[in-house]
């Protein structure tokens, strides 16, 4: 019992040095990834954030390590920059259909957001892994309500075909998602970090911090 409690002290005192370094102008990304990789071992998931009923719910991008490979948006000015949503579980299922998960773009200047979605699923082998697949869906919502399709794709060379990778990363494997550190209250503020490990070469390596909504 003295041990839980003296590693969920050590969790939150090493979470809060993450977000503080997130909050500083002056943090580098070699601190924050340090932290990263300090805080990893303290997940209270235990390595099983893939298959967590709380692995669900609407995330928002707080930090990024090569966001712009997905989406150039996310390097506008502040003030005209989307917020960047993602959503899993149930919220996915209530917007884009169950057993998919969605990239939200929501531009603070219009009431218009680009929805992203694709399917995903846990790895059999690794319960901190999600693998994600075809059909990739691209959509305008216009005041919430109206939606009109950009793109749809049948499979990850068609997607990354559409987005202009070359013919090595057209044939490379699916993209996975390891779910590295995930908090387990259920509660708003919780953090989330995920990086892709595999599959395009351009993302390969992307790193993400989301905080529950």
């Amino acid at each position: 019992k003295k041990k839980k409690k003296k590693k969920k002290r050590a969790a939150l005192s090493e979470r809060q040095k993450l977000l503080t370094l997130i909050r500083s102008s002056k943090s580098s990304e070699s601190d924050v990834l340090k932290a990263i990789e300090e805080l990893e071992p303290l997940d209270p998931s235990r390595g099983n954030a893939a298959v967590s009923p709380l692995l669900g719910g609407t995330w928002e991008l707080i930090y990024s390590v090569n966001a712009d490979a997905f989406s150039p948006l996310l390097n506008l000015p502040k003030a005209i920059r989307p917020k960047s949503l993602q959503l899993l579980g149930e919220d996915a299922a209530l917007k884009v259909g169950r057993g998919r998960v969605a990239q939200v773009l929501d531009f603070p200047f219009a009431p218009l957001s680009l929805v992203l979605s694709s399917g995903t699923v846990p790895v059999a082998t690794d319960p901190s892994m999600l693998e994600i697949f075809p059909p990739f869906r691209l959509e305008l919502t216009v005041a919430k309500t109206n939606t009109f399709p950009i793109v749809e794709a049948g499979s990850d060379a068609d997607f990354r075909s559409i987005n202009a990778r070359d013919s090595e990363a057209q044939a490379a494997p699916r993209n996975m998602y390891k779910q590295r550190y995930l908090d387990t209250t259920g509660n708003k503020g919780d953090i989330r970090i995920s990086e892709v490990v595999s599959g395009d070469p351009v993302i390969v390596g992307s790193l993400f911090i989301h905080r529950r909504l």
